[in-house]
């Protein structure tokens, strides 16, 4: 299982929370960024590259971007006609109302999706966009000396979903989307043909699936509505403490990789989604309930009473010699000064119990999370005071 995932099949993230959540579930993640792209990226993404490394660009290599090509150039020979019934430019053109998504030449062309050709990390070969164009699959502009390709959205979707395939397999990083129209990226080249002329063909909704039931497993641990007001300061000071436990997790996920495997062939995303959700209901939180039920346990209740604590101090004494000294003496202040050292002990004894039940549970992850970024720690204390 790869900690390192490549964002497809697009270059700007389209969901702020899903990056929130990928901060909390990957190592790093990757995305297929030319050298030159100019920097349109939103408020958090830019507070994220220059305050941590955990997101960082690829260029596709010039072996990976021909083994795309190749592919593409021999479908357009077969089935120029098809193709061009269903992914010609001029269709989503006139099938967008007004839209201007860019600046530019390419605001001539609204409802286009925009591929970078140009000369620095290119997406695409130039023997393709030569093939493109004249099926009437693609409209190129040169901008700021800068080539770009100008695609149907579908077609660009499954053409950038092709690349992040072989880039993820070339450099063992796990694909990860937050496009909800975006099918698993794993094995797209080798079913190239069957998606781009046949409308029914048989696509895996998930490709990482390990990947996948981490994500879902701290989603769960956290309210989706409190995680958008989560600054991200919390988030990266919080990856930075929690490192250990978050491995600890993944291997708990690696040793569910029976119950997970079947899952990686399911074609409908709400079904998969939920054999996930099954998953994690039967393996994952159990262990969960187990654990804040042992830290319950073995928590130390505050009350009125010496250091604001309530112990039972004749069971914390009985058969110590502290207990046996202070029932010799009878004495109150030995008594007071005993009960203080038996509480302390105690005390002492409980959190260290706690710390070796955090460290030795795989989901203590997910408590964590629970605990300090889901927002209902603070409302369980008000409804303590409250009582």
């Amino acid at each position: 299982m790869s900690t390192i995932a490549l964002y497809y099949p697009w270059m700007r993230f389209r969901n702020e929370n899903w990056l929130k959540l990928a901060i909390l579930t990957w190592d790093s993640v990757g995305r297929i960024q030319p050298r030159l792209t100019m920097d349109v990226d939103s408020e958090l993404v830019t507070q994220l590259r220059a305050e941590t490394d955990f997101l960082f660009g690829v260029e596709p290599s010039r072996r990976e971007i021909v083994a795309v090509a190749d592919v593409f150039r021999e479908i357009v020979e077969l089935g120029g006609d098809d193709l061009r019934k269903r992914f010609s430019w001029q269709q989503a053109v006139e099938e967008t109302s007004g839209e201007r998504a860019v600046s530019g030449p390419r605001a001539d062309y609204p409802g286009l999706r925009w591929v970078y050709a140009g000369q620095s990390g290119p997406k695409m070969t130039p023997p393709l966009l030569s093939s493109f164009e004249a099926a009437d699959l693609a409209v190129v502009v040169d901008e700021d000396d800068a080539v770009y390709v100008g695609l149907h959205p579908a077609l660009a979707r499954i053409y950038l979903t092709a690349l992040a395939d072989v880039v993820s397999q070339h450099r063992a990083l796990a694909p990860a989307t937050d496009d909800v129209d975006a099918h698993s990226a794993v094995g797209t080249l080798d079913r190239l043909y069957e998606l781009l002329l046949d409308e029914d063909v048989a696509v895996p909704a998930i490709g990482d699936v390990e990947g996948a039931y981490i994500h879902l497993a701290v989603e769960a641990s956290i309210r989706p509505d409190h995680l958008e007001t989560v600054p991200l300061d919390t988030l990266i000071s919080f990856r930075d403490r929690y490192g250990g436990e978050l491995a600890a997790f993944r291997a708990h996920v690696a040793s569910l990789s029976a119950d997970l495997g079947t899952i990686a062939a399911i074609e409908d995303p709400v079904v998969a989604e939920k054999h996930l959700q099954s998953v994690y209901n039967a393996k994952t939180r159990p262990q969960l309930d187990e654990l804040r039920h042992a830290l319950r346990a073995l928590g130390v209740e505050s009350g009125i009473g010496l250091l604001g604590i309530k112990v039972d101090i004749s069971k914390s004494t009985a058969g110590t010699l502290l207990g046996a000294g202070l029932a010799a003496t009878g004495s109150p202040a030995a008594m007071a000064g005993g009960t203080a050292l038996a509480v302390g002990s105690y005390v002492a004894d409980r959190r260290k119990a706690r710390r070796a039940a955090h460290r030795e549970s795989p989901v203590s992850y997910l408590l964590a999370v629970d605990k300090e970024l889901s927002g209902r720690s603070l409302i369980d204390r008000m409804r303590r005071r409250g009582r």
